[in-house]
């Protein structure tokens, strides 16, 4: 047991997690640790002690376990204070999923920078609203979304397409709801095969239900169409841009068993002109990635136990297949 006195935590809580667990276990506590959450040590990426528990944190982030792994930090060592630490957690579990450099503690910013800051920023938006009138013809088929929404519909959950080994279930013959199909695909055992199809309306629903159902998402009002060049393109309300209307397409891919997303372009309507492409800007980098790191944190929540072996999007449909864990 660590025999430190209790100590208060005042960098940014990812880094002091890291830090905390670089001073306090040995890499085999730190094995041990990992395999307490179904984590293989071994198989994180990196050869340092240091790069290790980087990739041990944002793994248990990415499946929802940092509080366990806070949990079992303060059982090994009760003489530490964890309790900051916890709280973060409990309040946003995402920042855990930033790199090092990320994740660094929070400045107040002084008034003359602040100042500054505005002035840029408003330098940007006349430099925007002055080379960019026409950005909605940039933004091609991300932005028709708006033009012609996908419209959540519950009843369309009712109506799903999997395919489990060599059984299929289909509208056109045994229909099957959304929440069955997941039933069914968590009780197969560990290595049966299964594959998952869902069109426009179905990904727009299923959205739209996870949004409403997480008052700290950064998105709402989705519309998400799957196109036949192989992107994802998701129409949102994104709230650290005042709910301004948001275009991203992303592409997804298959990789380490993970169902991973890369954005590809993204667009922000800062007129709010109605069905037209008039006013549409690229989206500021900061508020792209606040986006992405929350829809990939809720992806690999969800999907933990599964290894995903491919991810095809093609016109109005995306179809998830892979093996149960």
């Amino acid at each position: 047991m660590d025999s430190d006195g209790a100590k208060t935590i005042t960098d940014a809580p990812p880094a002091a997690l890291r830090r905390a667990l670089a001073a306090r276990f040995s890499d085999a506590e730190l094995q041990t640790l990992a395999h307490d959450l179904g984590i293989d040590y071994e198989e994180l990426p990196g050869q340092t002690k240091s790069a290790k528990i980087v990739h041990l944190i944002q793994t248990a982030a990415r499946r929802g376990a940092i509080l366990d792994l806070i949990a079992l930090c303060q059982a090994e060592r009760p003489n530490a204070d964890w309790r900051a630490i916890h709280a973060a957690a409990t309040a946003n579990p995402q920042q855990f999923l930033l790199a090092p450099d990320e994740a660094s503690p929070v400045l107040a910013t002084q008034p003359d920078r602040a100042l500054k800051i505005g002035i840029a920023l408003g330098a940007l938006m006349m430099l925007l609203l002055a080379c960019g009138f026409g950005g909605g013809l940039l933004a091609g088929q991300v932005v028709r979304v708006t033009l012609n929404p996908v419209q959540p519909d519950p009843n369309a959950l009712g109506q799903v397409i999997i395919r489990i080994e060599n059984q299929q279930f289909t509208p056109q013959g045994a229909g099957i709801s959304f929440a069955r199909a997941m039933q069914i695909i968590g009780n197969l055992p560990p290595g049966a095969s299964f594959a998952l199809q869902l069109d426009n309306v179905q990904a727009t629903t299923i959205a739209d239900e996870v949004m409403r159902g997480r008052p700290d998402a950064p998105a709402s009002d989705p519309h998400i169409r799957f196109l036949a060049n192989g992107q994802i393109t998701a129409n949102v309300r994104v709230r650290q841009l005042g709910d301004r209307r948001v275009a991203l397409s992303y592409t997804a891919r298959a990789e380490g068993g993970r169902i991973v997303i890369t954005p590809a372009s993204a667009w922000v309507n800062l007129v709010e002109v109605p069905n037209t492409t008039f006013g549409w800007f690229p989206l500021p980098q900061p508020a792209l990635d606040e986006v992405t790191r929350w829809a990939q944190a809720q992806l690999d929540a969800a999907t933990r136990d599964f290894w995903f072996d491919n991810v095809t999007v093609e016109e109005d449909n995306l179809t998830l297949a892979g093996t149960k864990r």
